[in-house]
């Protein structure tokens, strides 16, 4: 007697069905750190931004009652007598010199660009607590277990939440400054209206556009390479620590900082504790922090070949835009060892699932 067995079949593919391409995967992934994230990243520098709005439009509420009641003040211009409240900015702008000009210039694209500049400091905070939290929170209400049955592999999970942290984070923070910067020329123009100048020459003529996008969005390709050794130590200290992992990544550090100063007032190392501080504690703690790429400067001779003026500063070429720590050890030796760091986290996920 033969017995006959069935074997299951590959069951046939529905039509129109396709592969789900990599990329899309890694989409859906940014997707979900943003969702999951949004308040932080989305609403928290949005009210970061209406509130120094706000500050500013209640501080210019003030000057402008303080000039309403002294507006009769007599004050000389070109050996005339003019009260404050009969003043012809126009004119007076007509008459300004050249140095005058650019001193209006540099000061009016400062202040703006200072406007914008509340979103992204709060989320020099938030990006800080998402790295701790990006492997740590998952493991601590088992929800890495459901997103473990997925088809998601460790590399693509980690991955997603380091682009969403050095990429997706700081150009939306970004993004909500110059949006803030935008609405604080729209009140700087409301009280020269009420004022009797004229906005249109006397504020946004005056603003230098290309310098100040260069200023806003130039130090993200910078800030990408020069947060990841934070980015690589908090990630490591989420996927490693059983529990408290702030204390974790912040005692580590300060500890080796603390024991390396006391050799160093032992005579036990030729080199100064301070390098310790500056290249090992500072950068692993403080990398990601918007701006901090500034402290790559320190020791150089970039500061001697430096002029007076905001170009220094601002645009593509600037400090801020920071393009020439790019030619700095530094910078690379801390992105190597913060992709290192990231490796790392990529394997302590695949097999710690429990908090």
């Amino acid at each position: 007697m033969n017995a006959v067995v069935d074997t299951p079949t590959a069951a046939p593919r529905p039509a129109g069905a396709s592969h789900v391409h990599p990329t899309h995967r890694f989409r859906w992934l940014l997707r979900r750190e943003f969702w999951e994230h949004k308040g932080g990243f989305f609403w928290a520098p949005l009210v970061a931004g209406g509130i120094s709005l706000l500050l500013t439009l209640i501080g210019g509420g003030t000057g402008q009652v303080m000039f309403s009641r002294h507006g009769a003040k007599i004050i000389n211009i070109d050996g005339q007598q003019v009260p404050l409240s009969d003043m012809d900015w126009g004119a007076m702008l007509s008459k300004a010199s050249p140095d005058d000009l650019r001193q209006l210039h540099d000061a009016l694209n400062w202040m703006t660009l200072m406007a914008g500049t509340w979103p992204v400091i709060v989320f020099g905070f938030v990006v800080f607590f998402y790295f701790l939290g990006s492997l740590y929170d998952e493991r601590k209400d088992r929800s890495v277990l459901f997103w473990k049955s997925l088809p998601l592999s460790d590399r693509d999970t980690v991955l997603s939440k380091l682009v969403t942290g050095l990429v997706a984070a700081p150009l939306i923070a970004t993004a909500l400054g110059l949006a803030t910067m935008f609405g604080f020329g729209l009140l700087a123009s409301l009280f020269m209206v009420i004022n009797g100048a004229n906005p249109f020459t006397l504020y946004w003529a005056q603003l230098d556009p290309l310098m100040l996008l260069g200023a806003t969005f130039g130090w993200i390709p910078v800030y990408v390479l020069w947060a990841l050794p934070t980015a690589g130590w908090l990630m490591l200290c989420s996927a490693w620590a059983k529990s408290k992992p702030f204390l974790w990544a912040i005692a580590i550090p300060v500890v080796s900082g603390l024991l390396v100063s006391w050799f160093d007032l032992m005579g036990a190392f030729s080199e100064s504790s301070a390098w310790f501080w500056e290249n090992v504690v500072v950068r692993a703690l403080a990398s990601a922090w918007p701006g901090s790429h500034l402290l790559g400067y320190v020791g150089t001779d970039y500061f001697d070949r430096l002029d007076d003026s905001p170009n220094a500063l601002l645009g593509l070429d600037g400090m801020l835009a920071g393009g020439h720590l790019l030619a700095t050890p530094s910078l690379w030796i801390g992105a190597i060892v913060g992709v290192a760091m990231i490796l790392a986290s990529i394997r302590l996920r695949r097999w710690r699932d429990e908090g």
